[in-house]
């Protein structure tokens, strides 16, 4: 059958009452997209042709508002249909999908400013201490050292960028450094490295650095329970306070990773992972696409347990998470974009029939 063919069969089921769950969910995600506009344009103006030749004696405006009505209660049920998705298998009554996170943060000046990334727009949003803040058109930010005549103070200013659930953020710091913030995260910076020893910047939550090189100026990252030093580098933390562990993934370089009381240290080579647990650094080779796969914009989960996968969706979908009765030890995998609503990840985890789910509002109930 050719798409045309089946499009318009899909909805005359629709409009018969015929669709089985699984054609439901097909014709709600078409309907979505747009690709049965041509056929709903089609049923509109079927009934309004028809109208205009039956019953020529009645007036033919009330005859076109009834059949502008018909019409438009085709819309509304369809409408209806995406606003109340009933999960048959599961007896899930999901009351509307939950969009997924976006790029907005909050800037934190030395001076107590508050600046919400989001609204914000592009071009200079403030000069302090000789560098000019910059929102570039595809929303990241940008410090640059200016030739403004302005002395570069020796204390140093730190600035503080967070990130909320369901957002995300890209920022160049001062000295040419490229970081993505993961959601609810958030980093400490100063707001110029000139006259300073080392390049220090604190971490909460995830982030992935690209280190500009310079090896007469060291860059460090310290979190709550770890610190890593590089020269020039890419790599990425994840030191979530609800984790288990404090996990860092090396791309590029290498960095040394050492508890804050340099008890411990690893070197890191390209492809490695440091694991930081009850004081000890555990070094694994590891799939370093599939550990940065969320800033390309991506779920990837590889033998994930449903705890750590919840995780992540409560960040970026800004959920409240809470398990019913006994929940399985299985692992998961599978990948999906994170600009897809909450339905779809959830709909590829309920595909293995190991676990489902109950969606209120921002509340997910996780079952077996």
């Amino acid at each position: 059958m050719e798409e045309k063919d089946f499009y318009q069969t899909l909805v005359q089921r629709y409009l018969n009452k015929q669709l089985s769950g699984e054609e439901l969910e097909v014709f709600i995600e078409l309907t979505r997209s747009g690709k049965l506009d041509a056929q709903f344009d089609a049923v509109m103006d079927f009934e309004i042709n028809n109208m205009m030749n039956v019953q020529p004696k009645q007036p033919i405006t009330r005859k076109l508002w009834y059949k502008f009505a018909v019409a438009a209660s085709v819309l509304l049920v369809v409408a209806t249909s995406i606003f109340f998705l009933f999960n048959q298998k599961n007896g899930v009554l999901v009351q509307q999908d939950i969009d997924p996170g976006s790029y907005k943060a909050v800037l934190t000046l030395a001076d107590g400013r508050q600046i919400a990334l989001t609204d914000a727009a592009n071009g200079k949003l403030a000069v302090q201490n000789g560098i000019q803040i910059t929102k570039a058109a595809d929303g990241q930010l940008i410090y640059e050292v200016k030739d403004s005549g302005q002395k570069i103070n020796d204390t140093p200013l730190f600035n503080h960028i967070s990130t909320p659930k369901g957002g995300q953020y890209q920022i160049n710091l001062p000295d040419g450094t490229r970081v993505w913030l993961n959601a609810a995260s958030s980093l400490k910076f100063p707001a110029s490295f000139t006259n300073l020893k080392e390049r220090r910047v604190e971490l909460t939550g995830e982030a992935y650095f690209e280190v500009a090189k310079n090896k007469n100026l060291p860059f460090l990252v310290s979190t709550h329970k770890q610190k890593v030093e590089v020269l020039g580098t890419h790599f990425n933390i994840n030191s979530y306070d609800n984790e288990l562990a404090v996990k860092t993934t090396l791309l590029e370089g290498s960095i040394m990773v050492s508890t804050l009381n340099n008890t411990v240290k690893k070197l890191l080579k390209p492809g490695e992972q440091s694991i930081l647990q009850s004081g000890q650094i555990e070094v694994n080779a590891v799939d370093t696409e599939s550990e940065i796969a969320w800033k390309d914009g991506n779920f990837n989960f590889e033998d994930t347990d449903i705890q750590s996968i919840m995780r992540k969706l409560e960040r970026w979908y800004d959920l409240e998470v809470i398990y019913e009765g006994n929940i399985p030890k299985t692992t998961f995998g599978g990948k999906i974009s994170v600009h897809r609503p909450l339905s779809k990840a959830l709909k590829l985890l309920e595909s293995t029939g190991d676990v489902h789910f109950k969606v209120e509002g921002r509340r997910i109930t996780v079952m077996q």
